[in-house]
């Protein structure tokens, strides 16, 4: 039976079925006719199955996006009262010294003022501050390089862990020193950071970010975190704000997922401690429209909770401000 003789055939029931159908005619100008009769009844029909599989795909996600749209949030797992006035003013700071980074204590200051646990981070400018302050938090610390022309400490060997004694401080104070000099001749060295140490042997290293798009304006990056992040390439990307089940929803696109649930006799990770977090930095960046660039990296996550190890934020005069900068409208 020639094709348009099917097509006209099947076009009333395709257009009576209560689910919604997909034509797809293979054999080019030979079957002309009958795609042209699936169209006459308004009946989507394409070239090839590869192309209906896409457009039946494309219809899943604009369902499930419409039915995470139509949601009522749920409350968040824990409360919390961000100090904007606080962000501001370090915002601000930064902004009037013309620096486009904040150093790593003042990102810090700014993830704290949002409610996210941090590991206590202080800034010396001399290497015997950094013995001090060292000493001051206890051993073992962490030391890094402070300057506003890094912005990846790691790259220039900037970091230096489980530091025991003030002698090993003073020796990796000068070995970051010479690397800096070393490889990035031109950079300008403003300190070092010291940093409490935080071992957690069970705990998962996890990146949350924020990068500004030209279009959809600010977005929200969740994935596997660590000095391996671009070569794993587990992460997925969401527009805020976020509420609890768009946090969920962001998680649970990545592989890192599977592991945060528990496996083997590794108890899941505090998944409501990592939905907050996604919440306090939708909520930072809704608010502080200056912060263009943020990363949390990493952000160690286990059954006890969550806490920030390192930060990088990257700010500038805003251009927009209010929920215009935001492609979707902030809830209700």
């Amino acid at each position: 039976m020639p094709s348009e003789q099917i097509a006209k055939a099947c076009a009333p029931l395709a257009q009576a079925a209560q689910r919604n159908v997909l034509g797809c005619w293979l054999g080019g100008h030979a079957v002309e006719k009958a795609r042209e009769a699936f169209a006459g009844a308004a009946i989507p029909t394409y070239p090839t199955p590869e192309e209906a599989v896409s457009a039946f795909l494309h219809m899943v996600e604009y369902r499930r996006n419409q039915e995470m749209l139509m949601e009522v949030p749920s409350s968040a797992a824990a409360e919390f009262v961000p100090e904007s006035d606080k962000v501001r003013r370090v915002v601000s700071n930064a902004i009037e010294a013309d620096r486009a980074l904040l150093t790593e204590p003042e990102a810090k200051a700014v993830l704290a003022a949002y409610g996210i646990p941090v590991v206590e981070t202080r800034a010396a400018e001399t290497v015997e501050d950094a013995v001090r302050i060292a000493q001051e938090l206890g051993y073992p610390v962490a030391l890094k390089v402070l300057s506003p022309d890094v912005s990846h400490k790691s790259d220039v060997g900037g970091v230096v862990l489980s530091l025991e004694s003030a002698e090993a401080v003073r020796s990796a104070a000068q070995d970051i020193t010479t690397r800096l000099e070393k490889l990035l001749p031109q950079a300008r060295l403003a300190g070092f950071a010291v940093q409490r140490m935080i071992r957690r042997n069970d705990a998962h290293e996890l990146i949350i970010g924020i990068t500004t798009d030209a279009i959809f304006g600010p977005v929200i990056l969740f994935g596997h975190g660590g000095t391996a992040v671009e070569v794993i390439g587990d992460r997925s990307v969401a527009l805020p704000p976020l509420n609890v089940a768009l946090a969920r929803e962001l998680v649970s696109r990545t592989r890192v997922a599977k592991l945060l649930a528990g496996y083997r006799n590794r108890p899941p990770a505090d998944l409501d401690a990592v939905y907050l977090t996604l919440m306090q930095v939708s909520q930072l960046v809704v608010d502080i429209p200056e912060i263009v660039e943020l990363d949390i990296n990493p952000l160690f996550a286990n059954d006890t909770g969550v806490v920030a190890l390192d930060a990088r934020v990257r700010v500038e005069p805003a251009k927009t401000i209010g929920p215009e900068r935001l492609a979707i409208r902030p809830y209700p």
